[in-house]
């Protein structure tokens, strides 16, 4: 046998030791199959990390506010009753407890509506139909008849779209009137609530 021979003949031993056309198809559907799979799965990580982050935003959102309540209650006394707060406002001469959503205070620079970073939306410059994140307020007086040692208990709700980072709805505008009903609707929107305590001052 020659080389030239015997060459040929190993070069058709490869060519039938080779990959077929029906072995080519199962690994590239099995390939397709595994890519398919992490794709799948990088979309519920990238939802995870989203939610975690608006809950993390909605977090220091609530938390700030409840800062701001309390500050709030430094000018509670018995003298002023609530004639020189802020936010306790709706409690002068009213036992008040139900949710309202809290008007933008211009001196404060603070309000209910809150952008997709948590910074608070200026409502004289900004519309807030913008909003992400929308805060609001319920304040109970424990003990109204008991001069001295009343005591309000303070809850914040921080509400944003289920759908994160696109508010479908103008959710958080003051035309809206939406705050006593909104908590019902789990459907269309994630809440965070925190609840806290201020008193009144000597």
């Amino acid at each position: 046998m020659t080389g030239l021979t015997r060459s040929r003949l190993e070069v058709r031993g490869l060519i039938s030791r080779g990959y077929t056309i029906v072995e080519l198809m199962m690994a590239i559907a099995v390939f397709a199959i595994g890519v398919s799979g992490i794709i799948a799965m990088q979309k519920v990580a990238a939802a995870a990390n989203q939610h975690s982050r608006s809950l993390s935003l909605a977090t220091n959102i609530a938390q700030a506010w409840q800062d701001q309540l309390n500050a709030d209650s430094s000018l509670y006394t018995r003298t002023s009753n609530f004639q020189n707060t802020v936010w306790l406002q709706p409690l002068k001469g009213a036992q008040q407890a139900v949710w309202f959503r809290p008007a933008w205070n211009s001196n404060l620079a603070f309000g209910a509506a809150f952008d997709e970073l948590g910074k608070p939306i200026d409502e004289t410059t900004d519309n807030p139909a913008n909003a992400q994140f929308c805060v609001h307020v319920q304040l109970t007086r424990l003990y109204p008849t008991s001069p001295g040692i009343d005591v309000v208990r303070t809850e914040v709700r921080v509400i944003w779209p289920r759908t994160e980072g696109s508010a479908s709805t103008a959710f958080c505008t003051a035309s809206a009137n939406n705050a006593a009903t909104i908590g019902t609707n789990t459907n269309d929107y994630h809440f965070l609530y925190q609840v806290s305590s201020v008193r009144q001052q000597p």
